[in-house]
């Protein structure tokens, strides 16, 4: 027997006013060029007016490029990009620029080729190759030239865990030695001599147990993915600064360029998928708090989706994995809102969005739909009771919508709740969200505040 269910939306708004604050959020604005090499120029020209060195690496592949960051911050020189067979116009026009009178190559001539190597020496510059027989013996004789007694061991056949660390590892003039993961190459065995310690990025399947033991007083940080392991790294080995860089996780080339510009700035590189941000992502910058994330690269590196989320995140108080995805949705779509009216941006009350949790599953259980609580009464007294203080406070309300699209279409399309959503006088928001079996089943529910000073 097959039942069909006619659900009715219910819409209800409420407002309270007393006195009124507020404050404003700024947004970043990417870091980017058309392609790789000219964004690897856009983060020279943020960080340097002029250099006497720039090192330059193969701007399509990163075996010899991934262990560059520390030595380029060593030298205090930015990273710039090139084809193998021919230097770059943009790299070229940058040099000039910076008036550079020495380039460090990293890598043999089928990394950067003798023509690029030519079209150097022909601008005036001195041109320094540092190339080993490989990618192990590169990333050794460029430790060569850093005298730490630690060093980073990363895979050599991946980049994303080096490139996470590389920032604290420039910072602090760390090498970044790279291994396959189950031997040791001799190169970097060579490397660690005289290395009193060393970090290990990465889990088993980058760097194996077998390897781990061969390293002097290893310390690993990992998780299950890259994502996840670049929070271990960007938690416990932390750069003290409320801004970050954001890099894909995908590919290579604008995280290590931006890797020395992030070390220079004694900031992070968040690393995320192009068009969405994962979970740990989240996480890593809610827990951080930065209040600033800027991109590197174009809408193909990093969707205006994804920044776009990721500048949300930054707007959180509180907890960020207490919020559901439906909830975080209409959060994003509030602002996406008010964005178009130019009003400023809400922050997200993890607080307030619990009490908007329970005020959802109460009219869900008790079955009623009202801005008064048979259990607690109005939204305001609610909220005071949760300890919530304000000096302002509204409150929409919601029934049968299925999805935050819906909801928010819903709501815009009130004015009643239209006006709570785009009022410039509320500061912050929380959104609650119940799916049950009783009634409408899904119940919705925003409360917004400016609080108490």
């Amino acid at each position: 027997m097959i039942r069909s269910y006619k659900i009715s939306v219910l819409l209800l708004s409420i407002l309270f006013a007393s006195f009124i604050i507020g404050h404003d959020v700024q947004a970043a604005e990417r870091i980017s060029g058309d392609n790789r090499y000219s964004t690897a120029v856009e983060i020279s020209q943020a960080g340097w007016a002029s250099s006497e060195t720039v090192v330059i690496a193969r701007g399509d592949s990163f075996p010899d490029a991934l262990a560059g960051g520390p030595l380029a911050y060593h030298y205090n020189a930015p990273i710039l990009l090139t084809p193998q067979t021919s230097l770059h116009a943009a790299t070229k026009k940058e040099l000039q620029h910076l008036g550079v009178k020495k380039v460090i190559i990293l890598g043999g001539t089928a990394a950067v080729s003798k023509s690029v190597e030519d079209s150097l020496k022909n601008l005036g510059v001195t041109v320094d190759r540092i190339a080993g027989e490989n990618r192990y013996d590169t990333a050794a004789l460029i430790a060569k030239r850093l005298p730490s007694t630690k060093a980073i061991v990363a895979n050599g056949t991946n980049f994303p865990d080096a490139l996470a660390v590389a920032p604290y590892a420039a910072r602090n003039g760390i090498p970044i030695l790279l291994t396959n993961q189950s031997k040791l190459a001799s190169e970097t065995v060579n490397a660690l001599v005289n290395r009193t310690s060393t970090i290990i990025v990465g889990g088993e399947n980058a760097v194996s147990l077998e390897v781990a033991r061969k390293l002097p007083k290893a310390t690993r940080y990992h998780g299950k993915d890259r994502y996840e392991t670049a929070h271990e790294i960007m938690t416990k080995l932390p750069m003290p600064n409320k801004a970050a860089y954001v890099a894909t996780g995908r590919q290579f080339a604008d995280a290590l360029a931006g890797s020395v510009l992030a070390a220079k700035q004694n900031s992070s590189i968040v690393l995320t998928n192009t068009t969405d941000v994962p979970s740990s992502v989240r996480k890593t910058v809610n827990t951080l708090g930065f209040n600033t994330l800027i991109p590197f690269g174009g809408e193909n590196a990093i969707s205006a989706q994804a920044a776009y989320e990721l500048s949300m995140l930054t707007l959180v108080d509180g907890n960020v994995e207490k919020v559901t995805k439906n909830e975080w949705d209409v959060f994003m779509n509030v602002n996406k809102e008010r964005e178009k009216q130019g009003i400023r941006a809400l922050r997200l009350h993890v607080q307030l969005s619990e009490v908007a949790r329970i005020k959802s599953k109460d009219m869900h259980d008790n079955q009623y739909f009202s801005h008064t609580s048979p259990i607690f009464g109005s939204p305001f007294e609610m909220m005071t009771a949760h300890g919530i203080l304000y000096r302002l406070a509204g409150e929409n309300i919601a029934a049968g919508q299925t999805d935050a699209a819906s909801v928010m279409n819903g709501w815009m399309n009130s004015p009643g709740h239209r006006a709570n959503i785009l009022k410039t006088d509320f500061t912050h928001i929380g959104v609650g969200h119940h799916n049950g079996n009783k009634g409408y089943r899904q119940y919705w529910t925003q409360m917004f505040i400016t609080p108490r000073n």
